[in-house]
């Protein structure tokens, strides 16, 4: 009686499991892509370095608790590095030619060796004449004129590090390049630009999107690389793309407390991971989570920067 007890529970789980496969469900093979881990990888390697004996310094214009946290995590970094963090909090009242003075006060103390300035700024300030103010050879992030001018030419030690983040998943992903195809999406001054013109002689195919293209999502279904920077929240997902796609998502956006990027992991078919799941063939789509994807490594690679540009600068 035990044992027909036994053989019977053992016989309906199996039919519920061959009725479940019968309705076409299986795992969907999302693999992510740890930015967190690294992000530690880079961080490890950069204490093998001799440590530059100047600070890091970073401009705050308000009080934007978004902002303040993107560089409360940038201080975490330079604590660990032992690298002296210097954040200078400026009023958004501040004009353009006030802040621009301050900058170029501020990044041009000789004992500075990195300087930053945390976007996005009040709209009445004209960003790109207050960033031109920093010193090309301070220019971590490299959003100056001629810290750009440098990285355009292919004449500066550098890269910016939204490029450089996207050249390290490519090496730790181990993509070749020369044999994919690859589509960005969006076009903006942090992402865009500069991820594209390092991408345009390095893969078989670029093709640019604005987020606002027409039948984006059918656009995407050939492309074996995706990066995004395009800014809105679940713009596409592994429904729009093609076994085996690696995503680069920059997208950073805030729906209602929850942080999300614009690559949708639940799936466009549904709003839990499970409706995802629909469909008998794995989707083995390779992504960065948002958070814990871009973001570390773009912190990492910022102070990658500062290393390499006072590799020779010791005080």
């Amino acid at each position: 009686m035990k044992i027909s007890s036994e053989r019977q529970r053992v016989s309906n789980a199996l039919l519920y499991f061959y009725n479940y496969l019968s309705r076409g469900y299986s795992y969907t093979k999302y693999m992510i892509i740890d930015g967190r881990k690294i992000a530690e990888e880079i961080i490890h390697e950069l204490m093998s370095r001799p440590k530059p004996s100047r600070f890091f310094g970073a401009v705050l214009v308000g009080d934007d608790p978004a902002s303040l946290n993107f560089l409360k995590q940038k201080e975490k970094v330079a604590k660990e590095l032992g690298i002296e963090f210097r954040l200078y909090r400026l009023s958004s009242g501040i004009t353009t030619d006030e802040l621009r003075r301050e900058i170029a006060r501020l990044a041009g103390a000789k004992t500075c060796g990195g300087f930053i300035v945390q976007l996005p700024l009040p709209e009445k300030i004209n960003m790109h004449y207050a960033l031109n103010a920093i010193p090309k050879e301070k220019d971590v992030d490299m959003l100056s004129e001629s810290a750009l001018g440098g990285f355009y030419s292919g004449r500066h030690k550098i890269v910016p590090p939204s490029v450089g983040t996207v050249e390290e998943i490519v090496r730790q992903e181990n993509l070749n390049l020369r044999e994919l195809s690859a589509v960005l999406v969006g076009a903006g001054f942090l992402i865009g630009k500069p991820v594209g013109f390092w991408l345009q002689n390095r893969v078989a195919e670029l093709t640019v999107f604005d987020e606002h293209a027409k039948h984006l999502r059918e656009k995407l279904k050939n492309a074996d690389l995706v990066v995004s920077g395009a800014g809105v929240p679940n713009l596409f997902s592994a429904d729009d793309l093609k076994d085996g796609a690696v995503v680069i998502d920059f997208g950073f956006n805030n729906i209602g407390g929850k942080i999300c990027g614009d690559f949708n992991v639940s799936g466009v078919k549904g709003s839990s991971f499970a409706k995802a799941t629909a469909g008998r063939q794995e989707s083995r789509v390779k992504f960065t989570p948002t958070p814990g994807g871009t973001g570390p490594i773009l912190v990492a690679k910022l102070f990658e920067n500062f290393y390499a540009l006072n590799s020779s600068k010791q005080i």
